[in-house]
């Protein structure tokens, strides 16, 4: 698992250096494989810039000139290619000289001052995947509107990444409060746990009876919860939710589905947001498949089922492949005003079994098979 320091940091002090820190977890038996330091290339020459101008160039029609201020007296010009750039962006401005990832090689190589179509360039405005944060080249970073130009990147985006390689037996490390726990117990520290409290209305009732929920075997489901949230609003998430899911390996999606991939990386506990009005009926079944039922995950493979397969379904069938994959009948989109909240337990051995033969994993999945506590279940719902 990917451990990013700066959030772990949130839950434990943490008052010793890195090395020292993973040796201490090491040899606790929490085996640190790896850790990567993120911006440890960037030095000062990778700053806050904000888009001042944007200028068409002369000699190319897909190409544009913004001029920058990277806090110095003048601004800088660069020439740029990425479809998202616009005036009053906060952008990664990099200098010449400045180390970076190459989308073509995934080489870091040191950037060079340059002559494009006639127009110099001695500088560029960063993706996500040239400064190493995540995969994503379709374009420009967006960062904070207010985060000041000529701050070094190293002070907003700099950290380290924990990569913790666990045995089966230890699914309480599977998040950052779990390792938090582990960092505290070898460093003589206490750990601050987030609050899930929330002030409860009457709207109890009303989910009660818009939204059943019956499970046909508890050997297989030992605790089901769930609630209903109304009238949200899905778009993209905020900067530091997005940060934290890409330096941990999770691609954001939106904010309902980012928010359930949060509190599985914070707690452990995987969730899965159903969208209420594709839900036929007002029962939520926890059931094994029926022979020959088919349902289309959320990658968009059909799967063929089998009876011994644990589903989630409504009364037209399977909406959800149970502790794995959500349905594509059920997604989340632009259009969702209403989710079904969903945190359970699931039978570990028959998610193995599931996942091994649809040839499916998932950061669900890996959780679900090494058997997680029912208690957490309440806790993440209500924190999410």
């Amino acid at each position: 698992m990917k451990v990013p320091v700066s959030w772990l940091s949130e839950y434990v002090d943490i008052d010793i250096s890195i090395e020292e820190l993973s040796h201490k977890l090491t040899m606790s038996g929490l085996e640190i494989g790896s850790v990567e330091a993120i911006g440890g290339t960037w030095e000062d020459l990778i700053v806050i810039g904000r888009i001042v101008d944007i200028k068409p160039h002369p000699n190319a029609d897909r190409l544009q000139i913004p001029e920058i201020d990277v806090g110095l007296e003048e601004l800088v010009s660069v020439v740029c290619g990425a479809p998202n750039i616009r005036v009053g962006q906060t952008i990664a401005y990099a200098a010449a000289g400045a180390s970076l990832r190459n989308p073509k090689t995934g080489k870091v190589e040191k950037l060079k001052a340059a002559e494009i179509r006639g127009i110099s360039s001695s500088g560029m405005v960063c993706s996500a995947l040239e400064l190493g944060l995540s995969g994503n080249h379709e374009g420009i970073l967006e960062l904070d509107k207010t985060l000041l130009p000529g701050t070094p990147l190293t002070q907003i985006l700099g950290d380290h990444i924990l990569e913790s390689e666990l045995t089966p037996n230890r699914p309480d490390c599977l998040s950052i409060i779990g390792t938090a726990n582990e960092v505290a117990a070898v460093t003589n520290q206490i750990v601050r746990y987030p609050d899930v409290a929330y002030k409860e209305d009457d709207s109890s009732e009303e989910i009660f009876a818009s939204t059943k929920v019956v499970v046909d075997d508890q050997s297989l489901c030992r605790r089901y919860t769930g609630t209903l949230v109304r009238n949200i609003h899905v778009k993209t998430s905020p900067d530091w939710l997005r940060n934290r899911l890409e330096k941990s390996g999770i691609r954001p999606i939106n904010n309902v589905v980012d928010i359930t991939n949060y509190v599985m990386l914070e707690m452990g506990q995987p969730l899965h947001a159903f969208d209420k009005a594709k839900v036929k009926g007002d029962t939520i079944y926890v059931r094994s498949a029926r022979d020959q039922e088919k349902l289309k995950t959320l990658d968009g493979q059909v799967r063929n089922l089998v009876k011994d397969m644990l589903v989630i379904a409504d009364e037209s069938g399977p909406i959800g492949l149970a502790g794995i994959m959500g349905g594509a009948n059920t997604e989340v989109d632009d259009t969702t005003r209403d989710v079904f909240l969903e945190a359970a337990n699931f039978s570990a051995a028959n998610i193995r079994r599931s996942r091994s033969t649809l040839n499916l994993n998932t950061e669900a999945s890996y959780r679900f098979e090494r058997v997680l506590q029912p208690d957490i279940a309440l806790k993440a719902l209500k924190r999410a």
